[in-house]
């Protein structure tokens, strides 16, 4: 795998220099106004992007494959070296023995059912340790696999990896945010001390909303005892709750979900001014470049400046990547390229500096409508929390030979601070 990486690697560099010297090309004959010449070149341009885009996305799968597999060694190692022989570790290590059991019967097995009830009245006397059965019913899915399906869907998801992910033991979670910062002052060594103001805070509460994957399976893989079930549950469920996840995030509509990031449309409204944002809204940066109005360089740059010093060192880019080979383009003033591939392993591109990820839900910058770039400190920015609990239930036969699992969770979010993160808006404002 890491020949394969460094291949990438290879392919991502060769690539953009083809890139930067059919740009180069492209940019001179439209200054000359060859416009056919430019054009054919527009075309060979567009074909080297594609290939960059492809080598960038095969070198970060891989290594996300690469840390998804340390992430599982790490658990595995920690937790063999919890003591053994507890009365909590006998329970996880029954708890897990007896749902796979009941997990293969395709939630047949009665007797694997009576066992995980009284293991959920002997985990109800420790309480670190989840097995209890739900009020809407169901068992509560192991804590080895519900964890790796939470390091799955870090690995899997850029957003998830941004943002502030909370577990919380009840749907009453709150946070306070300081949106002003307390004041101070200065003072001689015998000088009156007078008291400094109190920071502004604001309560924000996630909205919550149950998320659920329905894996299906054919009852002769259940029952071949050489199929690896609890990676086939793994995966299925991680990638099933991935995509709704990023897209609440990004647009939940706080009705039985996340509230998104555009759930409250993005304004022009700058940080502080009066009347103050509404909490759930994010500041928009209008695009300036050229006439007509066009997204270009001069608009990255103003929108890096939009966002307060303060939240600048743990910033970061966002947008899907149809907006990321447009920026491959931009240069400065002094011809320049603002954007550089990553040609490090565990390293992502960079824009001005500052890393670039992904995220397919935003608006296309190609398309002239919509928010399509975000910058700043999204951890700080938007906040999703999570139920511990991993809850199945098993459907029975749904197609002739298969088994249906019931999966869900509960999840929240909000945004958090507002002033942490800033938007460009893809239209005439």
């Amino acid at each position: 795998m890491a020949t394969e990486i460094f291949e990438a690697i290879e392919g991502i560099g060769k690539s953009f220099e083809a890139f930067k010297d059919i740009n180069d090309k492209r940019l001179d004959e439209e200054r000359k106004g060859n416009e056919a010449r430019a054009k054919e070149l527009a075309a060979a341009l567009e074909k080297v992007s594609e290939e960059l885009t492809d080598n960038s996305k095969k070198k970060e799968m891989l290594e996300k494959r690469i840390a998804a597999q340390s992430d599982r060694l790490e658990m595995l190692e920690a937790m063999n070296d919890r003591p053994k022989g507890t009365i909590q570790d006998k329970i996880r290590s029954e708890h897990k023995e007896v749902f796979m059991s009941w997990l293969r019967s395709g939630g047949k097995d009665s007797e694997s059912e009576r066992k995980i009830r009284e293991l959920s009245q002997k985990a109800r006397e420790h309480k670190d340790v989840v097995i209890g059965t739900p009020a809407s019913g169901g068992y509560a899915v192991p804590e080895e696999i519900s964890s790796q399906v939470d390091a799955l869907l870090l690995r899997q998801s850029d957003v998830l990896n941004r943002i502030n992910m909370v577990q919380v033991g009840s749907s009453d979670y709150k946070e306070l945010i300081s949106i002003h910062g307390g004041t101070s002052g200065w003072v001689g060594e015998t000088g009156s001390r007078s008291a400094t103001g109190t920071p502004d805070l604001r309560e924000r509460a996630p909205t919550w909303g149950e998320l659920y994957a329905y894996p299906q399976i054919s009852e002769w893989a259940l029952q071949d005892l050489f199929f690896n079930v609890e990676a086939w549950l793994v995966n299925d469920v991680a990638d099933g709750m991935r995509k709704n996840l990023e897209l609440s995030v990004w647009s939940g509509n706080a009705s039985t979900k996340p509230t998104g990031m555009i759930n409250g449309a993005p304004v022009a409204t700058a940080d502080h001014a009066s009347p103050l944002r509404n909490a759930s809204v994010y500041q928009y940066v209008p695009v300036v470049d050229g006439s007509p109005v066009a997204f270009g360089p001069d608009s990255v740059i103003n929108l890096t400046y939009a966002l307060n010093r303060a939240y600048r060192p743990n910033a970061s880019f966002g947008c899907n990547t149809q907006t990321q080979g447009a920026m491959r383009k931009f240069k400065n003033k002094d011809g320049d390229y603002l954007w550089q591939p990553s040609l490090q392993v565990g390293q992502p591109d960079r824009l001005l500096g500052y890393d670039v990820f992904t995220f397919e839900d935003m608006a296309d910058s190609t398309t002239g409508n919509g928010i399509a770039l975000g910058f700043g400190d999204w951890r700080r920015a938007y906040t999703l929390a999570y139920r511990r609990e991993l809850a199945v239930t098993a459907e029975g036969v749904t197609n002739p030979g298969y088994i249906r699992f019931y999966i869900r969770r509960r999840y929240g979010g909000i945004v958090t601070n507002n002033d942490c993160l800033k938007f460009i808006k893809i239209a005439a404002s």
